[in-house]
């Protein structure tokens, strides 16, 4: 076939030289087992003296017969070399070989009968190495790929007037001429992909001189202008990877029926697709205009019934996979992920049906909401029977999973992960082929299948993230080629054994946590796996650490938090290389382990560990970035050794860690940094402040003292900034600049003095302000009611996050868990709201914005505020005036206390707009007259609320304010009122008359059938009561007789 021609280009001249074996072989001279010629061999030995770091792949260049070298091929009719191929291959390094000047031209020279020369994938030192290849007109074949580092080609290339095929192919950078090229008239295949042509008009030019030519390879050249010489008969055109802008040429491809691949993804096309640019296009197999930027429908290539793989990717299409992609039966490959397409017309069983090609699938990424699994029409016969790979993952499917699914028998890898699928897994024995299966993160119900226990090349099952229950079937023990296994964050129970790992000798990776699994096994079992991540939150162990785990020496991630682990570590576990250990949350005592120098992540929280940090922990563990030690009983000083690692994170809050704050901290990559509820002494190092990086500082709840050092300024990326319950003196800071993005401060229980800086206002960023128990005077600034951060615009749903909480991307490979995630897990503020003393953590934390400046000595007035603020803390303070009457605009107030103060005057009506009000505090003030009545208000009853206040009237108080009396309304209001009653009434009593009655009537029109069985069963109850009434007034008249 004429779409072949190009692949036949690429074996030409070695199925020529085949050819010319055999058919002259028995003609042949000279003995079938005679050498080569002296003169030739010669120049093959010069050739790799020339080469430098080459006995790996030309070991075999020692005997007689240099037509038995690696490389060399001869002639068999008259003995000469006509082709020689050098190349490291990809399994070597590239810097490993390297060409030289000397001799390097004659050498290649002597070989006058060379028609086929590749030397790819090695490094020429200069550029006039190659000039001479020009003079081996006999050459018809020449592939330099991978090996040229220059940008100008020699000239004389251009008298290889035979050259049938020139693969040069590289990351050279900018080329400057490549006029020499249109001179080679021979040519048919030409790859140049990685050239930077500096007149891209030129290059065109050049390429529209070469009639011969059916392949053209210019991914990757920088191309930006979108025009191609329309009078060539093109079989395979690359123009990947390039600058093309705009929308694509309608007439450019008109001519080129012959045109068998075509790609021209990652270019920067825009907007929809002309239906007419591929109608002409009929002998099309390969289409890839993928990450192209395209939108609007996908275009019209109903004709290309010869299209075998199909890639649309990464664009922005928007409509609905048509029906007419019927009509491409051919169909092998199928990429539509990463789009905008919402539904599949005729549905997923129709497409699949009219494609008996097809071996892949992917519509990954889009948004994919209607019933595709629904059947149109009869559901028998054939579908999918080549279908190896269907993916559908991350969309919003909402069905059950379809029974039809279980009849794809090739099928290698099914993914619809990430979606709202609902329902059981269908059990079927018929996926012999499955190797991969992902349903996770869905709404999935019911028990696993005992049939995917039965499946005997499945190798990768995740089923984590949904509603599944029962026990984990005793099958999948027997799954012998199970690599990865993620059974995690279901409602799964039951007891583990062995024998759920029975034969499981193949598995690496395991995941059943979050689940309600009891792990039962003898102290004494040895798995037949040997694993490299175990993650088993929340399994209940009810032992000593267990002896297993020694055996799993390949491990380097183990995850047994919550897992009722007790007693002290063994010492064996500090032998394993593992490098992220998360043990948090059990019962474990006794001193710290020794652990592995190749640790990263190590998490001991929430445990009874006691005793000290080791003092050489940098020496111990050099490569640990992320240190958990917080809340546990350990004791001592603070190691100096920390300084010296390069810690990223280190928690050792709510301990009993006593001293000082080491001084020694050096510009390092530490994010977070929490020393809180301990009894450390002393100052606040100013060394901290090369810690530029740092985003979170708690050193809260200890005893230091003295003044916040200045060097604090220096950590432009702080986010969190905690040093409440100290015993701090000084001013508040007033270096806060606008550069630092401040979402906490809280500096609550210390000794600060002086008036609240007007500078933080400038934090624009910040989301909670804790002044509290402090020694403030002067008053409120009034840019603190107005601060921007605090206008809380997201609903109280959608939280307020220190983080972006973006939609996990999950991938099919193994991945370890995110340390950011991780740690904002952990992240914690305390603040005192509803006058309790919560411990926010991250949920909380993303729906906090809280001011704090109590118990301080503030005078003046209540600035205007025009805040979102879920709590508002002003009491026990000496503010007087009144209270702002737009207070009412922060509707999402929970709390707000201004207790203990001077303020006078009414309290504002605005109070009855408060829908979220919980706590309230007004008492110790002078307010006067009535108390607001209104939504939420009213449900706080407590008179303590408003005690001592002697001029406030009004419930809940016993005090009832002078003249009240029940409102009056009128007359006409009345009126409009039952008139309005009325008309309500009457319109519901239509629409439920219309509801009931077309309810059972319509059905009862429009279903033959319902009608039928309706009035037979009219029928025979209407029979049923007439005989009960002959029967009954029979026997009334019987006994009317005999009285």
């Amino acid at each position: 076939m004429a779409e072949h021609d190009s692949v036949r280009v690429l074996v030409l001249v070695s199925l020529l030289l085949i050819l010319d074996h055999v058919c002259v072989c028995l003609c042949r001279n000279r003995s079938s087992s005679s050498i080569c010629f002296e003169d030739e061999r010669d120049a093959l030995l010069q050739l790799k003296q020339s080469l430098s770091n080459t006995n790996h792949i030309l070991s075999s260049w020692n005997s007689e017969d240099c037509c038995q070298w690696t490389g060399v091929k001869c002639n068999r009719a008259n003995g000469h070399v006509v082709m020689l191929k050098i190349t490291p291959g990809y399994e070597f390094p590239l810097d490993l070989i390297s060409f030289t000047a000397s001799d390097l031209n004659s050498s290649l020279l002597n070989l006058r009968y060379l028609s086929y020369l590749e030397l790819s994938m090695i490094y020429f030192e200069k550029t006039n190495i190659l000039n001479d290849i020009g003079s081996m007109k006999q050459l018809r074949y020449l592939n330099l790929s991978n090996s040229l580092d220059f940008a100008t080609f020699p000239s004389e290339w251009g008298n290889l007037t035979q050259l049938e095929i020139l693969d040069l192919h590289s990351d050279l950078g900018v080329v400057d001429d490549i006029q020499w090229v249109s001179h080679l008239q021979a040519l048919k295949y030409l790859d140049m992909s990685g050239c930077y042509f500096t007149k891209y008009g030129d290059s065109m030019r050049v390429i529209s001189k070469l009639p011969s030519l059916s392949h053209l390879s210019l991914s990757n050249c920088e191309l930006y202008d979108f025009h191609l010489p329309t009078h060539l008969d093109l079989q395979y055109l690359d123009l990947s990877d390039n600058f093309f802008r705009g929308p694509i040429p309608s007439t450019i491809f008109q001519n080129m029926t012959s045109l068998w691949h075509l790609d021209l993804s990652s270019n920067s096309f825009k907007g929809p697709i002309s239906s007419t640019i591929f109608q002409n296009m009929t002998s099309l197999q390969h289409l890839d205009i993928s990450m192209c930027f395209l939108k609007g429908p996908i275009p019209s290539i109903q004709k290309m019934t010869s299209l075998r793989h199909l890639d649309l990717s990464h664009n922005r299409f928007n409509s609905s996979v048509p029906r007419w992609f019927d009509n491409l039966r051919s169909l092998v490959d199928l990429n539509l992920e990463e789009n905008l397409l919402q539904s599949i017309e005729g549905g997923l069983f129709s497409f699949l049906r009219s494609k008996p090609f097809l071996k892949s699938l992917s519509l990954n990424h889009n948004e994919l909401r209607e019933e595709i699994f629904s059947i149109e029409g009869s559901s028998s016969g054939l579908i999918g029977k080549n279908v190896e790979r269907l993916e559908i993952r991350n969309n919003f499917l909402q069905e059950a999973l379809p029974d039809w699914l279980v009849r794809l028998k090739n099928l290698k890898r099914l993914d619809l992960s990430i979606n709202q699928l609902h329902g059981t897994i269908p059990s079927s024995h018929d996926w012999l082929c499955l190797e991969g299966l992902d349903l996770s993160h869905n709404q999935l119900t019911g028990n696993i299948p005992e049939a995917l226990g039965r499946l005997p090349v499945l190798s990768f099952l995740v089923l984590n993230n949904n509603l599944l229950n029962g026990t984990i079937p005793h099958s999948l023990g027997q799954l012998q080629d199970l690599y990865y296994l993620d059974l995690s964050a279901n409602s799964l129970g039951g007891t583990v054994s062995e024998i759920h790992f029975s034969n499981l000798s193949k598995l690496r990776y395991l995941d059943i946590s979050n689940n309600n699994i009891a792990f039962e096994v003898n102290s004494d079992w040895i798995p037949p796996f040997n694993l490299t991540f175990i993650r088993m939150m929340s399994c209940k162990f009810g032992m000593d650490f267990p002896r297993w785990i020694r055996s799993q020496v390949e491990a380097t991630e183990i995850v047994l938090s919550n897992a009722s682990i007790t007693g002290a570590l063994p010492n064996w576990l500090g032998l394993l290389s593992v490098s992220y250990l998360d043990l948090s949350y059990n019962q474990i005592d006794g001193s710290m382990l020794k652990f592995s120098s190749n640790s990263i992540w190590l998490d001991l929280s929430h445990n009874s560990i006691s005793g000290p940090i080791p003092h050489n922990i940098s020496s111990a563990m050099p490569n640990v970035l992320s240190l958990f030690l917080n809340d546990n009983h350990l004791s001592g000083p603070i190691p100096t050794s920390l300084c010296k690692m390069h810690l990223e994170t280190l928690l050792l809050g709510r301990n009993e860690l006593v001293g000082k704050i080491p001084a020694c901290w050096q510009e390092k990559d530490m994010n977070i940094l929490d020393l809180s509820s301990n009894k450390l002494s002393g100052v606040i190092p100013s060394s901290l402040g090369n810690l530029s990086s740092l985003m979170s500082l708690h050193l809260n709840n200890n005893s230091l003292h003295g003044e916040i050092p200045a060097t604090i300024n220096n950590c432009s990326n702080l986010i969190n900034l905690d040093l409440g319950e100290n015993h701090i003196s000084g001013s508040v800071p007033h270096w806060f600049g606008p550069s630092i993005q401040l979402q906490v401060l809280r500096l609550r229980e210390n000794m600060f003095n002086g008036s609240i800086p007007s500078q933080l206002c400038s934090l624009s960023a910040l989301r909670i302000l804790d002044l509290a128990e402090n020694k403030l005077t002067g008053k409120i600034p009034n840019c603190l009611g107005y601060m921007e951060s605090m206008k809380l615009n997201k609903s109280i749903h959608e939280g307020n996050s220190l983080r972006d909480n973006s939609k996990p991307t999950l991938d099919w490979s193994v991945t370890s868990y995110s340390f950011e995630m991780a740690y904002w897990n952990k992240e914690h503020v305390e603040q005192v709201v509803k006058g309790i003393d919560l411990d926010y953590t991250t949920l909380d934390l993303q729906l906090m914005v809280n001011l704090d400046l109590s118990s301080n000595k503030l005078i003046g007035s209540i600035p205007e505020v025009s805040l979102k603020l879920r709590g508002l803390n002003l009491s026990r303070n000496f503010l007087s005036g009144r209270i702002p009457t737009r207070i009412g605009d922060m509707e999402s107030l929970e709390s707000l206390d201004l207790s203990n103060n001077h303020l006078s005057g009414a309290i504002p009506h605005s109070f009855s707009a408060f829908t979220f009000l919980s706590k309230l505090n007004l008492s110790h003030n002078n307010f006067t007259g009535p108390i607001p009545k209104g939504n939420q208000i009213q449900t706080l009853d407590d008179p303590s609320i408003y005690a001592d206040n002697p001029l406030l009237c009004g419930d809940p108080l016993p005090k009832q304010c002078p003249g009240a009396e029940a409102p009056k309304v009128s007359r006409e209001d009345t009126d409009e009122e039952g008139k309005l009653e009325k008309v309500m009434f009457y319109i519901v009593i239509m629409l439920g008359f219309v509801t009931g009655f077309w309810g059972v009537i319509g059905v009862l029109v429009y279903k033959k059938n319902w009608r039928r069985v309706y009035f037979n069963y009219v029928d025979r109850k209407k029979d049923m009561v007439y005989v009960i009434v002959v029967v009954k007034a029979t026997e009334l008249r019987r006994r009317l007789r005999r009285a």
